[in-house]
């Protein structure tokens, strides 16, 4: 079975150490076993590398990677002429990674399209990249050359040499998570009503705070309105209306906390022309009036 590791796309990646190693000269990775406290990745970019990772012995050629866990003992073995050489990088990933096992790669659930489109959602899920334990990857050359940066930017360091180091590690494991995505052939895009939701979502984003209605909505959007209402509950379990109320609502909190603004112009300018019928709508989402949220941010050491 195939082991993979499960990568939160908010993760916070932090290279801590990397270098390179010619097995030939080094007799302490045959005759030790090696651990650290970090994620290490491993790519070989001369020869064969005998690799032993805990119980598990495999043999690596040139362009393949092997990710190793936290604390995981890992080593040489059957070293002989002309062994090869290999990158290395040790890194923090947080949160950490999870790993997996699956009979058939099919199984794997890539694509998503979530609630999280909508500016009025916290971003809480965290889209996953499937990263394989061990890969034989087609893009060789170029990771190995994304390894070479990556060993020069930590061996000069300068400037923001780790946030550079970060963006180049990040590149390396979305080109191994591609490539995998690839060799599997699963099938990655997105249905059309989803490209057809993201259109809805920018253009409600960008027109709520006036009244668009649903010939407008029609014919900016090219769909019928009774298509585009269903398309927006399916992702969004909501409907268009409430979305706009949310949106409105939003906008007006950061107007009540960060100006001097009163309520009737408030609700002018998030697209209610009826102030009391905008702090109904307040009222309903928020539990309380907005001169009583006002009041309550400018208190000290009110939670908003």
């Amino acid at each position: 079975m195939t082991l993979y590791y499960s990568m939160s796309r908010l993760s916070t990646l932090d290279v801590r150490w990397a270098d390179y190693l010619d097995t030939n000269r080094s007799t302490s990775f045959f005759n030790n076993m090696h651990y650290n406290p970090y994620y290490e990745l491993i790519v070989v970019a001369e020869g064969t590398v005998h690799l032993q990772a805990g119980d598990s012995r495999m043999t690596l050629q040139m362009g393949d990677s092997y990710l190793l866990k936290p604390w995981e003992p890992h080593g040489g073995w059957s070293p002989c002429e002309g062994s090869g050489k290999f990158f290395w990088v040790q890194f923090s990933c947080e949160p950490g990674m999870n790993e997996f096992v699956l009979n058939r790669a099919s199984e794997l659930n890539i694509v998503h399209a979530e609630r999280t489109e909508l500016r009025t959602v916290k971003v809480s899920h965290e889209d996953l990249l499937i990263i394989p334990r061990q890969f034989s990857n087609r893009g060789r050359y170029t990771l190995l050359g994304l390894f070479e940066k990556l060993l020069d930017t930590m061996n000069r360091p300068e400037g923001y040499f780790r946030y550079q180091a970060t963006l180049l590690l990040s590149d390396m494991l979305h080109r191994i998570a591609s490539g995998f995505l690839e060799s599997s052939h699963l099938d990655t895009s997105f249905p059309i009503s989803y490209i057809t939701f993201r259109k809805l979502v920018n253009m409600l984003n960008n027109s709520y705070e006036r009244e668009v209605s649903k010939d407008q909505l029609e014919r900016a959007m090219e769909r019928k309105y009774e298509y585009l209402c269903q398309v927006f509950r399916k992702y969004t379990g909501s409907t268009i209306h409430h979305y706009v109320q949310q949106l409105r609502v939003q906008r007006a909190k950061h107007l009540l906390h960060q100006t001097d603004k009163t309520v009737k112009e408030i609700s002018m300018e998030v697209g209610y022309q009826e102030p009391f019928y905008f702090s109904r709508i307040f009222k309903k989402m928020e539990g309380v009036s907005p001169q009583h949220y006002r009041e309550r941010g400018a208190a000290p050491g009110k939670p908003e």
